[in-house]
């Protein structure tokens, strides 16, 4: 897949400017790492990770059909075509479908170890913070205050408001995990390598952006306005992200003090607008339940003080552009895919083209 190439010039950024800085790989890029486990081990272990839930996936996929199968011959099912049936199957998991899925699973392992290589780097790169600018344009939008401090007035502080807020904050993991593994089952499988080229593409230009203006985010630049939260799941995740920001300053060497905050543009928002927007040309009911997911996410990406507004603004910004690119790509590689979304027929069609 030509997005393997672009990911391959993107660790060979990685691995050039780690030597240019003359700084350790991060034994992790995030909370949890163990110091002994370089970047070797986290990929493998996500690697497997990724493979396991690939295999629970085709397992999923072959009880739906057999349900679907089931259902249409109840009245007899020992007279039913069975082999029919196993026909259908072994049309959709055959080696070779089986080989460009799990590519194209390991292609998003590689970007996540890869995003995080890149942005532990973004205080090496740029130092500035512009959470100034940010705070200013959420003050002129939303009555003179941030609009996390709106939100809040609007939905109260109660600490069973902040629990729920939070965990759609969490679901964005599961989120992420289940949109790509529809596009892995999807037989349109023009449609899912242009899904993956926009997905990419949005976490690699999205940490240029990133380098480009720097910011943390309400809750690190005005912690006062989130104490009421202090006590919350999320807020100790806020707290251990600040934590490595400081031991990173304190020893830049250390492999297990990794920079992981940012600001703009808001990737939550980009993923599941991404998501939204290809779901919209495979099953418009899957769409539909990803676009409210949208909103609640935008909800709780500023209620939470994750982002500014502005954040959210320029990652769906961010996703028009890569997606438009990815389809325009898509066209030159495989030339226009006459592609008509509506149905389960984009699970069922059979060996793709």
């Amino acid at each position: 897949m030509p997005i393997e190439w672009l990911l391959l010039l993107c660790g060979m950024l990685v691995l050039t400017m780690y030597r240019k800085f003359d700084l350790p790989m991060p034994a992790q890029p995030g909370p949890g790492g163990a110091a002994a486990d370089g970047p070797a081990v986290f990929f493998l272990g996500q690697v497997l990770t990724a493979l396991d839930l690939y295999c629970l996936v085709v397992i999923a996929f072959i009880v739906l059909q057999l349900g679907v199968f089931t259902r249409q011959h109840r009245r007899d099912l020992r007279t039913a075509p069975w082999s029919a049936f196993w026909k259908h199957i072994s049309t959709r998991l055959y080696p070779e479908q089986i080989l460009q899925d799990v590519r194209f699973t390991v292609s998003i392992v590689i970007m996540f170890v890869e995003f995080g290589m890149l942005k532990n780097l973004i205080p090496h790169i740029n130092g500035a913070v512009y959470d100034s600018w940010f705070a200013a344009a959420d003050r002129f939008l939303c009555g003179g205050v941030l609009c996390s401090q709106a939100l809040q007035s609007v939905f109260g502080t109660a600490p069973a408001t902040v629990e729920v807020i939070s965990d759609h904050y969490l679901w964005y993991y599961s989120y992420m995990s289940l949109v790509g593994f529809i596009f892995v089952v999807a037989a349109s499988r023009e449609l899912a390598q242009e899904y993956l080229f926009a997905f990419v593409s949005v976490f690699l230009v999205g940490t240029a952006a990133i380098y480009l203006g720097p910011t943390w985010g309400p809750v690190y630049s005005d912690p006062k306005l989130f104490d009421f939260m202090k006590h919350s799941e999320i807020a100790g995740l806020q707290q251990s992200l600040w934590k490595m920001k400081v031991a990173l300053e304190v020893n830049p060497r250390d492999s297990q003090a990794i920079f992981m905050i940012s600001g703009f543009p808001s990737l939550h928002i980009a993923v599941v607008t991404t998501g939204s927007l290809y779901l919209a040309r495979l099953f418009r009911p899957f769409a539909w339940l990803s676009w409210i997911f949208l909103v609640l996410t935008i909800n709780s990406t500023i209620y939470l003080g994750w982002h500014y507004v502005l954040d959210d603004i320029g990652a769906i910004a961010l996703v028009i552009v890569c997606v438009y690119a990815a389809r325009r790509l898509r066209w030159r590689w495989l030339g226009y895919v006459d592609y008509t979304p509506g149905g389960w027929a984009a699970f069922e069609s059979g060996r793709p083209r």
